[in-house]
């Protein structure tokens, strides 16, 4: 499911798309259930990817790579054919916490190329709206790497907000903060997945349906570490993957009618 994808008018992105915890207080105040079912409706819009190729991650030869693209390149991630990264002359326009916007780099025949430029935030699934080809305009999916590429070179591809989305099998560190580290600030949720900072109904809702598995969380419509860990747990045993977020699998689990489809 495309969650950031859907419009939220009173939670607007940074420049980057990225939730900021400086815009909102942790101040819990009681959620009010509604009396009617929760809707969660996912959106409409498919994943795109390039089918799978076969390539695994390498060392990164800026050298050998710069040399073929004309320009002196720090690239990050690397297959045999495909790259991310910037060059000397980006990480120049560039705060100190690095650059918004990073390149794809190809191998085509002998020669790197950089086909699209794209938001470090956004998956590559969302490469309509997320990268484009500088002087001609949205990138398209013949700019885009394979999806097994994109999991190995593509770190949005991997974060838990998207796993879902892009088919990739999140780091265990992210999903160790998740179930770890205490909210800065909460954030209504209006699509799967549900995860940890969220807050709203459909947390409350899903709070409740876990203290009727057996799990003692508090219903309060704040999706906390409490909460994630006990999302975990009920994963594990009911043999779904172990994320710590609701997903449609675990949502499905918990409220197979209350999630139309």
């Amino acid at each position: 499911m495309l969650k950031r994808l859907v419009p939220i008018a009173l939670l607007i992105l940074s420049a980057c798309g990225q939730k900021s915890s400086s815009d909102t207080t942790v101040v819990k105040t009681p959620v009010t259930t509604a009396s009617t079912p929760v809707v969660i409706t996912p959106t409409t819009i498919a994943a795109i990817a390039n089918p799978a190729s076969g390539e695994k991650a390498v060392t990164c030869d800026n050298k050998t790579i710069g040399a073929s693209y004309g320009e002196k390149v720090k690239l990050e991630f690397c297959t045999t054919t495909w790259a991310m990264g910037d060059t000397d002359q980006d990480t120049w326009n560039c705060p100190k916490e690095g650059c918004a916007q990073t390149r794809l780099y190809h191998l085509v025949g002998d020669k790197w190329i950089s086909p699209a430029i794209c938001r470090r935030d956004k998956p590559l699934t969302q490469f309509a709206l997320s990268c484009y080809v500088p002087n001609a305009g949205p990138a398209t999916l013949a700019e885009i790497p394979p999806k097994d590429v994109a999991c190995i070179i593509w770190q949005s591809n991997k974060s838990l907000t998207f796993v879902e989305e892009t088919g990739c099998t999140p780091s265990k560190a992210d999903i160790n903060i998740s179930l770890s580290t205490e909210c800065t600030g909460y954030f209504a949720a209006v699509a799967l997945p549900l995860e940890k900072c969220d807050t709203g109904n459909a947390v409350t809702l899903m709070q409740k349906n876990l203290r009727s598995a057996g799990y003692p969380v508090s219903i309060d419509g704040y999706f906390g570490p409490a909460m994630a860990k006990a999302v975990y747990a009920f994963q594990g045993k009911k043999g779904l993957a172990q994320l710590g977020i609701i997903d449609t699998a675990t949502w499905n689990a918990l409220s197979p009618k209350a999630f139309p489809g």
